[in-house]
């Protein structure tokens, strides 16, 4: 008996010899799989968040029409977001770029690269002095309402009268449409013109 004990310590003496030659080492306590290989340790998040992005940004001209608030957000690897910058709108028209910058940090104080967006503002509706096209028109006539609108910053986008629509002259008397009209802003504005339908013989007459 005394023999066999020698036996297995002498035997478990060379094995752990031959380990460390190899520069191995034992793990102690390690949880094993079902196949008997030894679990990967948990993964360490080293790289900052990603991804970062604004929201409530201008619109797709690059402008705002109203007093607003902005901030960055980021995407979350897993090491949990502690902060991301914001700010407001400088509430001023200008045709001048403004431009800021921002950035998110996460748990471990890693922050993301800073990512900036340029905005303009406006916030003074356009104006329209609509006319009627002629302003007396006889009975299934043709007359045209032009919206003639301007704006003095971000430009006109869309304007129109009656909805694109020819102006009615089937009846009689006199005839109000509406004109439209919205900048690069996204201001809107709205006004009126009338017209005067009459019975041809009597325009004649």
């Amino acid at each position: 008996m005394r023999g066999a004990v020698h036996g297995i310590a002498w035997v478990a003496g060379l094995a752990a010899l031959a380990w460390g030659g190899l520069g191995l080492t034992g793990v102690q306590g390690a949880p094993r799989s079902g196949h008997g290989a030894v679990a990967a340790s948990s993964v360490v998040i080293t790289t900052p968040p990603s991804g970062l992005r604004v929201e409530g940004g201008p619109n797709a001209d690059g402008w705002y029409a109203a007093p607003a608030r902005y901030h960055w957000v980021t995407q979350d690897l897993g090491g949990g977001i502690a902060s991301c910058q914001g700010g407001s709108v400088v509430a001023v028209d200008s045709g001048v770029p403004r431009t800021v910058y921002g950035t998110c940090v996460d748990g471990a104080g890693r922050a993301a690269p800073y990512v900036g967006f340029s905005y303009r503002y406006d916030g003074t509706p356009p104006t329209l002095d609509p006319v009627a096209i002629p302003a007396v028109v006889p009975r299934h006539g043709v007359v045209v309402a032009v919206p003639r609108a301007t704006d003095a910053l971000s430009g006109v986008a869309r304007q129109s009268c009656n909805g694109g629509r020819a102006p009615n002259t089937r009846r009689l008397g006199t005839h109000t449409v509406t004109c439209f009209v919205r900048d690069r802003a996204g201001n809107l504005a709205t006004a009126s013109v009338s017209y005067l339908v009459v019975d041809r013989r009597l325009r004649q007459g």
